[in-house]
């Protein structure tokens, strides 16, 4: 392997980057889109298939020793098609318990708040697995980003963000997030008009929607992003591909989502990639969660007006 010095880290070898995207186009939604949109359905041994191909490749790295380095990130990718965490199949542990008919009575009966803040506690169970797997491999808090960090570090130039010289995260921060949150409250209001009246009875709720948003961007920013980060560099497969594998796993994952389709895609992989670099950037999860946390307090907000 190569090895340069500062934040580059460790650049993974040949077998282990095309291993990594094995692994996360067989974790991703990209096959299942796919049938979606030619034959309107995917057979329902798809996500079996998924899931015993990952736990082949879990036990090829526990054989060849080239592979080791993969192990975690497979486990990773085992843990959310198995649970269902992340994906628009409707398959797995959440999903099914969300469909028994002892939760959906449940929570048909249970205030919008009780109801949403149980779902999301549910969400957070293969986010506790993950971690728990890390700990006990030895992983401590701030090799999984699970600590502050340096909020001020230094954004690398990127051509994507237009940089030519390095600027204080404290500065690029807030200003992506008062761009992404006019953007979500002009595509909120324009998708779901709202009026005055709907967003008066929607008060009392906004407590319980900034709860929502702070679980769910914890959620996703630690399961999606920080863990597999975490076992991809600097062992496995370096920075840049681990940025790659962990943005386009998160578009792929909004292929269904808001907005959706090919621009639903592209502007989460983009933002998947911007709050994977701040991780890095940072050695910290503080500008990850909270430039999730703000456009998640918008959506739940507008959840809440028309609960």
């Amino acid at each position: 392997m190569n090895r340069q010095i500062g934040i580059a880290t460790v650049t993974g070898s040949q077998h282990l980057i095309i291993g990594a995207w094995v692994v996360m186009l067989l974790g991703s939604n990209l096959a299942a889109i796919i049938l979606m949109e030619l034959l309107g359905g995917v057979p329902f041994w798809w996500p079996w298939f998924h899931a015993i191909a990952l736990a082949a490749l879990l036990g090829l790295t526990s054989v060849i020793r080239a592979l080791k380095p993969l192990r975690m990130y497979v486990l990773i990718m085992l843990v959310l098609i198995l649970s269902g965490f992340a994906g628009d199949l409707e398959w797995g542990l959440i999903p099914y318990i969300r469909s028994s008919s002892f939760w959906m009575d449940w929570t048909s009966q249970a205030p919008w708040a009780v109801s949403q803040v149980a779902t999301h506690l549910l969400r957070l169970t293969p986010a506790m697995v993950i971690m728990t797997l890390l700990l006990l491999t030895g992983s401590r808090p701030k090799d999984m980003f699970l600590v502050k960090g340096r909020i001020d570090a230094p954004v690398e130039p990127s051509r994507l963000l237009g940089m030519k010289r390095p600027e204080p995260w404290t500065r690029t921060g807030i200003i992506f997030a008062i761009v992404f949150a006019t953007i979500m409250v002009a595509f909120l209001i324009l998708a779901w008009k709202p009026t005055m009246n709907s967003f008066t009875r929607a008060l009392p709720l906004i407590p319980v929607a900034i709860l929502i948003a702070a679980i769910n961007a914890f959620n996703e920013e630690f399961t999606l992003r920080a863990a597999p980060l975490s076992t991809l560099t600097p062992r496995a497969v370096g920075r840049q591909q681990a940025l790659a594998l962990t943005a386009i796993f998160f578009g792929l994952g909004h292929y269904y989502g808001v907005p959706n389709g090919v621009p639903g895609v592209l502007l989460s992989a983009f933002l998947g990639w911007f709050l994977g670099k701040s991780l890095l950037e940072t050695r910290g999860f503080f500008w990850a969660w909270f430039l999730h946390f703000i456009p998640d307090v918008m959506i739940f907000t507008f959840y809440a007006m028309f609960a």
